[in-house]
């Protein structure tokens, strides 16, 4: 397929706006279910100490920041599977800036709308962007730099760190991008040895990530890299993404297919959450994630249908809005928890916290989906084209 085929081809079937779908098919929705999962860990992570979760519950959610793992490994697995044709052939510049633009118009929208409220908020409010310790205005080390950085969203690739805590992955995210038609093709269209050599380097990646974060501080776990002054974040994302990609050519494997329809997830499922109440090492549980992305993309039966359930599957639709705007939300809620406990008794202080987070996070979620998100994402692809 030549590159203006790619255009036209890509312009016909629009990416089903970003759905996870091959085309011709069915939309997977167990894989935007996990997608919605895999963001409500991370909220349950950041927000609610795990210290005063029951036993069991505490250690699921101790290491809530794996599910950002999750979501490198499904980005690539999602990559291949809309826009890994485009660049069948090799690399064209007209596929590659379609690629680019079509990932512009996903992640830019809510992104610099949410950072430009930070930044207007803290302007109006406080004059000045290094305003330590007050709620939803920023505290920036080096201000010029720093905003620069995070408006291109290339502020974690070794460069600053992310006003958003959270967007420091997607910044991450948007390096890998670049890298998409190469990874592509060393992962899926060469031979099978070139593709493990190219998974090899990736788990590589992640067990240094593991090491080296290991021994520095203000982290909790050897796969909590977050920190965008260091290439950590970078690597961390590569790692999972190119694993991702390979998990895609294991899911065009008939074999390997068979295997995963078979009720695998559920075996892959298990040994997650028991690694994870066992407290097993994070690299000895990081490999079920592309097993968990493959068995979700080809499971037909109670598992997939269970992630594709409505309420999971309209979670997923919202999980990227949720992912970007929910740190703003930490510090609200730990007052309340320390607030309404003197109110009321104790039980009824934490349902209401966690119905309030609910339902406030939920309501301001669906209105960015709806009337930023959304909308954003259309007009980006008119105005680029």
């Amino acid at each position: 397929m030549g590159a203006m085929d790619q255009l036209a081809s890509a312009k016909r079937d629009d990416i089903r706006a970003d759905r996870i779908t091959a085309t011709g098919k069915d939309e997977i929705g167990a894989l935007t279910g996990i997608r919605g999962v895999a963001a409500a860990a991370v909220i349950t992570y950041h927000i609610f100490p795990a210290t005063f979760m029951p036993w069991g519950i505490s250690q699921l959610f101790a290491r809530g920041y794996m599910a950002v793992d999750v979501f490198f490994v499904l980005s690539g697995f999602v990559m291949a599977l809309n826009y890994g044709p485009m660049f069948r052939g090799g690399f064209r510049l007209p596929a590659g800036m379609i690629f680019l633009m079509r990932r512009v118009a996903r992640l830019y929208p809510l992104y610099i709308t949410f950072l430009a409220l930070r930044v207007g908020y803290s302007l109006l409010v406080y004059h000045r962007l290094q305003v330590p310790d007050f709620w939803f205005a920023m505290d920036l080390d080096h201000p010029a730099r720093d905003l620069i950085a995070n408006v291109l969203m290339i502020q974690s690739w070794g460069i600053a760190p992310a006003i958003t805590n959270p967007t420091w992955s997607i910044s991450t995210e948007w390096g890998a991008y670049f890298l998409f038609p190469l990874l592509v093709s060393v992962t899926l269209f060469r031979r099978w040895q070139t593709m493990l050599v190219a998974g090899l380097v990736a788990a590589a990646l992640v067990v240094v990530v593991s090491i080296l974060t290991a021994y520095s501080e203000g982290h909790n776990g050897p796969l909590d890299a977050y920190d965008g002054r260091t290439l950590l974040p970078m690597m961390r994302c590569l790692g999972g993404f190119t694993l991702g990609l390979i998990t895609f050519r294991l899911y065009r494997w008939a074999p390997a297919a068979r295997v995963a329809s078979a009720g695998a997830g559920w075996a892959v499922i298990a040994y997650i959450m028991g690694g994870l109440i066992l407290r097993l090492p994070d690299i000895a549980i990081y490999p079920a994630f592309p097993l968990l992305v493959l068995c979700l993309a080809c499971d037909k039966g109670p598992l997939g249908r269970f992630f594709a359930w409505k309420p999971i599957f309209e979670l997923g639709v919202l999980s990227y809005t949720i992912y970007v705007i929910h740190n703003v939300w930490i510090g609200p809620v730990h007052w309340m928890q320390k607030a309404l406990p003197t109110q009321m008794p104790d039980a009824v202080a934490q349902t209401v916290v966690v119905a309030g987070l609910i339902l406030s996070l939920g309501a301001a979620a669906i209105a960015l989906h709806r009337w930023v998100e959304v909308p954003g994402r259309r007009i980006v692809r008119h105005v680029l084209g």
